[in-house]
């Protein structure tokens, strides 16, 4: 959908800025895509301003490979491109893409955003590492030879303009993730080299890490080498299974008022007798005064978008469109390459949803907390298992 303008007089003014702003914030809520918001916005300068007021937040889209978004509303496919510009990957509503031998990091579709450039090289930060040690001339690493082909931005959080934290890989012979930071205008990465964290977010001010064994680390924003071990068990409560193809994952999120730091956790139960839209899906909340994980049996309004460079919440009722296409709140969102992989070295069956995970990755999976159950969807042909690979965007 598009807004195309014609002329209608060639004398007095436009009629368009006479909308009532209230009508705008009623039309925006059935505009779920991001692409059509633009269109409504360029109308005139009036209407642009309005839906800046009352801009509602959009559907993500999916990430099906670098420089290919397709939207979950309609399944329309958008592809961003720039001369001489290489795309490498998305985090969230940022572009991360090489230029010239450099990288930059982009709000894709925000105008007012700035551009921040990224290093290719890092320093290992010490017990005596301070802020402004950063500043300084020190021992740097180059990240992945002359054209960066080793280099992995597994995940970037832009904390601010003057601080982004990441997990990302240097292409050394250690093969562990490392925790790093980086501040804007500085020389370079710092590292911590020990770190083995399988997912970031940053809450209230602060760094939160997830580790391989469901412990929670605290780093702050102005001594981000310093950090204090806040949760030290996985939850109490988490569901165990002994299956042999037995998968576990888990990511943190930001609920949607800001005041929750959430964990994520799903496996899919192996087994040739196991049903493939089986789930083990729960939601724990980082309880910091207690310092443990207390389980979270439902999630209200809310809607979580779950994948590995980045989940959100969004409260359903923001979208009118959420109701009736998506089933309103109370719902976790996994993508189908992170529910799929589970499925590999398992036998396949004659059902329907089966024939969808051999054959064809589905988009995505709902897991509806209430009923425990898990759907699918196949936004179009999905994308076939040797070329997996898709993250939540959200261009907004």
């Amino acid at each position: 959908m598009g807004l195309c303008l014609g002329k209608t007089s060639s004398h007095g003014p436009s009629p368009w800025p006479d909308l009532p702003q209230e009508l705008v914030g009623l039309i925006l809520r059935r505009v779920p895509s991001h692409a059509d918001r633009i269109s409504f916005e360029a109308v005139c300068h009036d209407w642009r301003l309005a839906a800046k007021q009352q801009r509602p937040p959009a559907m993500p889209w999916i990430n099906l490979r670098v420089g290919s978004y397709q939207s979950i509303v309609d399944g329309k496919i958008y592809c961003f491109a720039a001369p001489s510009c290489r795309p490498r990957a998305s985090f969230g509503s940022w572009f991360l893409y090489e230029h010239s031998g450099r990288l930059f990091l982009h709000g894709l579709l925000s105008g007012n955003t700035p551009t921040i450039e990224i290093p290719c090289c890092y320093h290992e930060c010490t017990d005596d590492c301070d802020v402004a040690a950063h500043d300084r001339g020190m021992t740097v690493t180059l990240m992945g030879g002359t054209a960066m082909a080793r280099l992995t931005m597994y995940k970037i959080v832009v904390c601010s303009f003057h601080l982004l934290a990441a997990i990302l890989y240097t292409g050394g012979t250690n093969t562990t993730f490392s925790f790093a930071f980086y501040r804007p205008g500085t020389l370079s990465w710092s590292l911590l080299r020990a770190s083995d964290y399988k997912d970031i977010a940053f809450h209230r001010g602060r760094i939160f890490a997830l580790t391989s064994t469901e412990e929670l680390f605290i780093h702050e924003v102005m001594q981000p080498c310093h950090f204090e071990h806040i949760i030290e068990k996985r939850p109490a409560t988490a569901a165990v299974d002994a299956s042999e193809y037995f998968r576990v994952k888990f990511r943190l999120v930001v609920s949607s008022v800001e005041t929750k730091l959430l964990m994520v956790r799903w496996s899919i139960p192996g087994g040739d007798g196991i049903h493939r839209t089986m789930m083990k899906l729960q939601v724990f909340e980082a309880e910091l005064q207690k310092k443990e994980w207390i389980e979270v049996k439902d999630l209200g309004d809310q809607v979580l978008f779950i994948s590995n460079t980045c989940s959100r919440a969004i409260v359903s009722s923001t979208i009118e469109h959420t109701d009736i296409k998506f089933g309103g709140g109370n719902r976790v969102f996994l993508l189908g390459t992170d529910w799929a992989c589970q499925w590999i070295t398992a036998s396949p069956c004659r059902c329907y949803d089966c024939d969808k995970f051999i054959q064809c990755i589905p988009s995505y999976c709902v897991y509806d907390m209430a009923s425990g159950t898990v759907s699918v969807a196949s936004l179009s042909e999905g994308c076939f298992m040797r070329n997996a690979a898709s993250e939540w965007f959200f261009p907004y």
